[in-house]
Parts: structure tokens; sequence; C-alpha cells
């Protein structure tokens, strides 16, 4: 491309620019999907916390039940259904981290086929620049198969961005479904957040 005059060069360069775009969105999906890692383990261990305090709210439960005393068995009895409000909603969370790092690699796959599209494009791009200002090196490149890579790419894409939008469905509605046992977690006096 070093021979191309620099006044025919304004297309590559932006076809340029749209790859470097693309790439740095990339990188930032990738950072993306190792903070959702981290979030879904931290949600793993609270709702591992939050079962040991059920099975020690059960243990006290029992042991209430052993002492016969009425006011300690109703006492039990609401520290464990608190406890079982509260392991519904860690694991309704532990879910929606779940879904959230699934729609997070879907969002990675889905950069690296817009990155993919904007090598083509660029591609085919350069092709038509030399072709344009009349170089020879374009009778050495295939402007069918540039056309035909840049359409599978373009194809790839669309599909990724699919399952973005399924994942993102997916991921909303654990959400809705976190965000409601958190909140009857919260009415019934416990504390059920992230």
């Amino acid at each position: 491309m070093a021979r191309v005059p620099a006044d025919q060069m304004d297309d590559v360069r932006q076809a340029q620019l749209v790859v470097n775009t693309a790439q740095e969105k990339e990188n930032r999906a990738k950072v993306s999907v190792e903070d959702g890692k981290r979030e879904l383990k931290v949600a793993k261990e609270q709702q591992k916390a939050t079962e040991a305090r059920q099975k020690a709210a059960e243990a006290a439960l029992s042991a209430a039940k052993e002492g016969g005393q009425a006011d300690d068995i109703n006492l039990a009895q609401d520290g464990l259904a608190q406890s079982n409000m509260e392991i519904a909603a860690a694991k309704a969370r532990t879910t929606l981290s779940e879904k959230t790092l699934t729609t997070r690699e879907s969002i990675e796959k889905a950069r690296a086929s817009e990155v993919k599209v904007a090598e083509a494009e660029l591609a085919q791009t350069r092709f038509l620049t030399l072709q344009r200002t009349g170089d020879v090196r374009a009778q050495q490149v295939d402007g069918d198969e540039l056309a035909r890579n840049l359409e599978k790419a373009r194809a790839e894409a669309r599909k990724a961005e699919d399952q973005v939008d399924a994942n993102l469905s997916e991921q909303q509605q654990a959400q809705a479904t976190w965000k409601e046992l958190d909140a009857q977690t919260q009415a019934y006096g416990g504390s059920g957040g992230p």
C-alpha cells in the first residue's frame, strides 16, 4: 500500500480505524468476562455461607424442639424461615451471576466476530483501492474470495449478536427473580444484598 498515493488512502485509513476500534471493544469484553468470573466466585462463596447459616438454623430448631420451650421453638422456626429465604435469594444471585457471565462471554465472541468483519472490510477496501489506482498487485488478489470472506464474517457476527440477545433475555429474567427474592428477604429482615 506504500505505493498508493496518500490522497487515495482515506478509505483504507478509515477501515483500519474501524479494525482498531473493534479490537479495543474486544479487549474490553475480555476484561468484562474476567470481572464476571470473579463476581460468580463471590456469589458462590456467599451462597455457601448462606447454606451454612441455614444448617445452623436447622440445628437451632432441633435443639429448641428438644428443649420443649414454645418461645425458643418459635424463635428457631423464624430463624429457619429467614435462612430459607436467604438461601433462595443467594441461589438466585448465583444464577444471575452465571447468566451474566454467559452473556459477557457471548458479547466477547460477538466482539471477536466484529473484529473479523472489520478485518475483512479492510482487506476488501485495500483491494478496491489498489484496483482503483491501477496497481498491478490488485490482479494477484481474488476479489470474489474477499467478498465471500466478508459475507461469511458478517453472517457469523449476526449469529453472535443473536446469541447475545438471547443471553441478555435470560440474564434479565434471572435478575428479576433475584430482585424479587432479595426484596422478600429484606422485607423479612434479612440481608440478601450483593
